[in-house]
């Protein structure tokens, strides 16, 4: 893991809760936190140009858990996907 919290995402919630996640690592994590890594360092690979901390808020907004966001990227949802993007 990076480490690196990009310019864009100082000072927010996810940034602190990446950092968080890597400090513990995802077999203690939360499940915010669990999620926040996968958004960091999966989502990308998996259904391609999404900004991994508006992805993060929305799900978290929505109340999904990390298990269920996954289930989204497995089935490349993108229609939900930007609607997490841009709640």
């Amino acid at each position: 893991m990076s480490g690196k919290i990009r310019n864009c995402d100082l000072g927010t919630e996810y940034a602190g809760v990446l950092i968080a996640a890597e400090k513990v690592g995802a077999a203690q994590a939360t499940d915010p936190q669990l999620m926040a890594l996968f958004c960091e360092y999966d989502l990308q690979i998996l259904v391609g140009t999404y900004s991994p901390r508006l992805v993060w808020e929305g799900a978290q907004k929505a109340g999904l858990i990390t298990l269920q966001l996954n289930e989204l990227c497995a089935r490349k949802d993108l229609r939900t996907l930007d609607d997490l993007q841009f709640s």
